[in-house]
């Protein structure tokens, strides 16, 4: 962690400012992560991970239970580190496990990047791909 000159009222002020605006949308993403694990019967993992110091991940896997179907998302949320709710978030990685039939990977991509920008992507993203998971029966 760096230090930082806080003696003049406008470093503080700066400071507290950052440091509310940091954990505002770390608050919001983690509530997001939350809500939407107790919404969806499918979305079986969340969980945050963090590869290197300058990097943090949301990792999402969803299960068809028909089919066994895995579908596993990693989202960049190292925009948070900044302050930006990741408002257009794609995801950075993708895998699937399928087995006996093909999981139309590039549908469920295309998919989430038509999605509407803005706040709750994260739930947006999590119920279109729940949706398709469940509406291919794959």
């Amino acid at each position: 962690m760096r230090s930082r000159n806080l003696r003049s009222g406008k470093n503080l002020a700066f400071e507290t400012q950052l440091t509310s605006l940091l954990l505002s949308n770390l608050l919001d993403v983690v509530e997001e992560a939350y809500m939407i694990h107790i919404k969806l019967n499918n979305l079986i993992k969340t969980s945050f991970h963090s590869p290197t110091v300058d990097q943090l991940d949301l990792q999402l896997q969803f299960i068809d239970f028909k089919t066994g179907c895995k579908v596993a998302l990693t989202l960049d949320m190292t925009s948070l580190q900044r302050g930006v709710y990741p408002s257009e978030i794609l995801p950075s990685q993708f895998q699937t496990n399928s087995p006996g039939s093909q999981l139309p990977s590039a549908e469920i991509l295309s998919e989430v990047g038509a999605l509407q920008a803005g706040h709750s992507r994260i739930i947006r993203l999590c119920r279109c791909v729940s949706h398709l998971l469940k509406a291919r029966n794959i």
